[in-house]
């Protein structure tokens, strides 16, 4: 892949924001509505991604939830039609290389979400920075994320970015 196709497959900034404000103004109707639609583009993906928030305390799980759609409204605003939907295999492949990757990460999670980005920063760099930031300084005071919590939301995260970025054609 040349540099011209590696960048131009970057999620921009501008976007990354708009996401976010447009995904945190929904309504209670609206977000229902918005969840069912993703039901029907990234059914595998939001299966893997309810199962393993489902390992987590309530708080955090509906957080990975969250953090999934906004991702996806990312992905989905700047490639549109260009972005496929993710099968249950490729998931389970991506999952099964970040949790070798972390069983090889010996340190606390906050190193993991390190370890990740400088990764990351080759694939969709902005993207990575907002849940990282999202993460380790969330904007709800009373979500009080536990190592546990940050190392299982590193984990459900890149595998999110991973599949969506490998599902872009």
């Amino acid at each position: 892949m040349s540099t011209q196709d590696s960048t131009s497959k970057i999620i921009p900034e501008h976007i990354v924001e708009a996401a976010y404000t447009e995904i945190g103004g929904l309504s209670d109707d609206q977000a229902n509505l918005h969840m069912q639609r993703l039901g029907r583009s990234q059914p595998a993906l939001l299966a893997f991604v309810t199962a393993n928030s489902e390992e987590l305390r309530q708080d955090a799980g509906e957080f990975a939830i969250y953090l999934f759609v906004v991702v996806v409204q990312m992905f989905e605003m700047q490639f549109g039609k260009r972005l496929q939907n993710v099968g249950m295999k490729r998931i389970e492949s991506i999952h099964k290389e970040n949790e070798n990757m972390r069983e090889h990460l010996s340190d606390a999670p906050e190193r993991l979400f390190e370890r990740f980005a400088n990764v990351q920063t080759q694939k969709q760099p902005l993207v990575w920075k907002y849940v990282v930031e999202s993460v380790l300084e969330p904007d709800d005071p009373d979500l009080q994320l536990s190592e546990e919590d940050v190392g299982s939301l590193a984990i459900i995260m890149k595998t999110v970015i991973d599949a969506l970025d490998s599902s872009v054609r």
